[in-house]
């Protein structure tokens, strides 16, 4: 070993590995306080399913058949209708979209396309990449008048920076579906 550490580079090689085993062993000790900690974390949710199991009231959400039965049959007739509808298969064609923003981040695209989802739900719209941006589209439209009345709207509803772009669009895009949700009624029944 006395010749292993004449070398400059093979005692700097040594240091490190000590370093590393010292950090090693500092960084998996747990103190006291971290493990109280963790149990105290499990009493408290425990505490807090408690409260809130006693606060909860099955019959709030307990609609009557009725209701139930109407909501079923309303989504059953819009799947129904879906599958009436004869689609003509969607074409590429040149055309115009409303463009709303460019941004280099993800997730502000994300958002704003999620945002025009729900104020727009009957809009088709579109995330475009193209490096290093990406482009928040709405709309096929085959002539620019068209995307020009989209972009008055959706300068009206707040999006001050829209404007009208060329793109290759969907010619007959397949019609969008509303969501089905059924939300539980939460007031009393006046019958009952």
């Amino acid at each position: 070993m006395p010749g292993f550490l004449k070398n400059q580079k093979n005692k700097i090689c040594l240091f490190t590995f000590i370093i590393l085993i010292i950090l090693g062993l500092l960084a998996g000790c747990k103190s006291p306080d971290a493990s109280r900690k963790e149990l105290n974390t499990k009493s408290e949710l425990n505490e807090f399913l408690t409260k809130y199991e006693g606060t909860f009231q099955p019959s709030k959400y307990n609609n009557d058949v009725a209701t139930i039965l109407r909501d079923e049959k309303k989504e059953r007739d819009i799947i129904e209708a879906a599958k009436v509808l004869k689609i003509a298969p969607p074409e590429t064609i040149p055309g115009f979209r409303a463009q709303v923003m460019f941004t280099p981040e993800i997730d502000e695209a994300n958002q704003l396309r999620d945002s025009i989802s729900n104020i727009l739900p009957d809009e088709w719209n579109y995330m475009v990449y193209e490096t290093p941006y990406y482009k928040i589209r709405v709309g096929n439209f085959i002539d620019r008048a068209e995307a020009n009345m989209m972009v008055k709207r959706l300068t009206s509803l707040g999006f001050k920076d829209a404007w009208v772009v060329p793109d290759k669009i969907i010619k007959n895009p397949t019609p969008k579906l509303p969501e089905l949700q059924i939300i539980p009624d939460l007031q009393p029944d006046p019958k009952k």
